[in-house]
């Protein structure tokens, strides 16, 4: 890797931000700066390290290989250099503060409540979800890309490097269309024996239903596979798909969509949303303070 003594600690901050956002605007907003200022700092750096850094494609600045390397060394430092600094400063949630918290569409959507508080409470915290393509993204969390996981869990879970906090437990049910042809709750066999429309957030082989029947040499049909848990109930309208849905979506969403709900024909494990941070940063202020303020809010409600 290059050298290069004395370079301005605020460009390699205008270097993060645009390789987290992919984007002038954005990063410059995330900075407080002008797009001005913002392009002239880019142009610098890339004066002062002989490359690109980022190439725009289709409205969006892509990294080149050697931006990729170079966020591998420079990602990491900064984070414990912001995470130093912040522990010799008390968190107030008066300033401006941004939390970065992965999500699925169905976690974030659990998350609504919370966010309405946050807007009337604290309205200096922002709140950006990312969507990741896996469960527990630890290097990301450690580097502090990302603040929180709100995921979910089937089992308890044991991390050399995670914290987590089980904030909500609920059950799945079996789900379809008011014009499917069992009309009364599903025996297993019938279960079996319609085709299924299969959720994987991090487009895995098989989900929690998959695992218990296998348990039993039991095998369902996938007639579909979605990351989506909210997409997944439009795609049972006028077929005769089964979905095995949350509880607390599948009831907030049947009147609407003209589903069927009904109990699961065998015993699958509830399900645990789960917030995750990095044990690195469990005495970082900003995240203690969101965590307590989580729980707190939940033990509550």
């Amino acid at each position: 890797m290059r050298k290069f003594p004395n370079l301005d600690l605020n460009l390699l901050k205008v270097f993060a931000s645009l390789y987290h956002t992919g984007s002038v605007t954005l990063s410059a907003d995330e900075l407080n700066i002008s797009q001005s200022a913002c392009s002239h700092a880019l142009q610098r750096l890339r004066e002062r390290l002989g490359d690109d850094l980022f190439i725009r494609i289709e409205n969006r600045m892509l990294p080149t290989a050697y931006s990729e390397r170079l966020a591998e060394q420079v990602l990491p430092g900064l984070a414990l250099l912001g995470q130093g600094l912040a522990s010799s400063h008390p968190f107030t949630p008066e300033d401006t503060h941004i939390f970065r918290i992965a999500v699925t569409d169905y976690t974030s959507w659990c998350l609504r409540e919370f966010i309405t508080y946050l807007s009337e409470s604290f309205p200096h915290i922002h709140i950006e979800f990312i969507q990741l393509a896996e469960r527990l993204p630890e290097a990301a969390l450690k580097s502090s890309a990302i603040d929180l996981v709100c995921g979910f869990a089937h089992q308890q879970e044991e991390s050399e490097s995670l914290n987590r906090l089980v904030w909500l437990s609920d059950y799945y049910v079996s789900v379809r269309c008011q014009s499917h042809p069992v009309a009364e709750h599903l025996s297993l066999a019938q279960f079996l024996q319609y085709p299924h429309i299969l959720v994987t957030p991090w487009n895995e082989s098989r989900g929690i239903v998959d695992i218990t029947l296998s348990r039993q040499r039991k095998r369902r049909q996938i007639a579909i596979r979605t990351a989506s848990v909210l997409a997944a109930p439009y795609f049972l309208q006028q077929t005769s798909y089964l979905l095995a849905a949350p509880s607390r979506y599948a009831e907030t969403i049947a009147e609407s969509l003209s589903l069927r709900v009904s109990p699961m024909p065998l015993d699958v494990p509830d399900y645990q949303l789960t917030l995750y941070w990095h044990k690195t940063r469990h005495n970082d202020p900003k995240i203690a303070w969101f965590v307590r303020l989580f729980s707190d809010f939940h033990q509550c409600s």
